[in-house]
């Protein structure tokens, strides 16, 4: 991603982490006060850091996609169109040329 198209997409992922984190503690300590509990703020806080990470990790699946589809289109390839066996299969040792073939028949 370019610019600030991809600062606008992922830039508000630590306001999200933080915010996931923060709005569990707060919600599990007011449980806490609520009802003289002791245990509910560090539950919510893990559950806002699970949620916040879940998060995060889901983001930069969609940013590893967008800059392989990035770089597709550069090469002149159609970003959008389904993959292949052989898109997937990037092994080196693989035969080339026009004897290849001959195990897929």
């Amino acid at each position: 991603m370019k610019g600030m198209k991809s600062f606008g997409k992922y830039g508000s992922l630590g306001f999200e982490l933080l915010g996931s984190i923060a709005v569990g503690y707060y919600l599990g300590r007011w449980i806490d006060r609520k009802y003289d509990l002791h245990w509910v703020a560090f539950a919510g806080f893990l559950l806002g850091c699970y949620a916040g990470f879940r998060a995060l990790f889901k983001a930069s699946k969609r940013m590893q996609r967008d800059i392989e589809n990035e770089e597709r289109l550069e090469r002149g390839e159609d970003p959008w169109a389904p993959k292949t066996k052989d898109d997937d299969d990037d092994s080196s040792t693989a035969p080339r040329g026009p004897d290849a073939d001959h195990t897929k028949r």
